[in-house]
């Protein structure tokens, strides 16, 4: 390179668009170890969280439940670990399932949710950061997720009862104006 040619420092981030539309569809992987949400087009998830809840024990947290990491691992507490789902990753307990999915999403995925959730139970909070008690977050939120379509995956072996349960909670709970069931397999592939 010769003393009088001009570098060039364009270090402008280029931006990439999806076929022109920008959708912010949430895709949510629940499992029997991990629940995991994040949007459609990123490579990661951004919210992963414990399949497991806790339950306090004693007369203070007598039948509050618990999500979080940070709470089920704190051994200050008492509480029963517990999950809703059996060994083939089939849901047993919808309403803790329910709760824990919207605690997935709405923990780090739906920004204007999170800060509302967030300072409404800031006086239940269990003394760790990013934990709350759902049960005072799920009546600050109407509808959690009405402006984001849902993918959502289930096991091959769900059977249409369980599918259907899915589809009444994602419309009629948290009002997704549009939903996708996937089967994981064909997911993986």
């Amino acid at each position: 390179m010769s003393s009088g040619q001009a570098i060039s420092t364009n270090t402008a981030p280029q931006t990439q668009e999806y076929a022109g539309d920008e959708i912010n569809a949430i895709v949510l992987d629940p499992g029997a170890c991990t629940i995991r949400a994040g949007f459609a087009g990123e490579d990661v998830p951004k919210s992963v969280v414990p399949s497991f809840y806790g339950i306090g024990r004693g007369s203070e947290n007598n039948d509050k439940q618990y999500f979080g990491d940070n709470t089920i691992h704190n051994p200050s507490l008492q509480l029963d670990i517990k999950t809703p789902f059996d060994s083939e990753s089939l849901i047993e307990d919808w309403d803790v399932a329910t709760k824990l999915f919207e605690y997935t999403i709405t923990s780090r995925l739906l920004g204007p949710q999170q800060t509302l959730s967030r300072q409404h139970a800031s006086d239940e909070k269990n003394g760790e950061d990013g934990d709350v008690d759902m049960d005072k977050v799920v009546d600050a939120l109407e509808k959690p997720m009405e402006e984001s379509p849902l993918l959502m995956t289930e096991p091959a072996w769900n059977p249409p009862k369980s599918r259907e349960k899915t589809m009444e909670m994602a419309f009629e709970s948290w009002g997704t104006p549009a939903f996708w069931i996937g089967r994981t397999g064909m997911l993986s592939a």
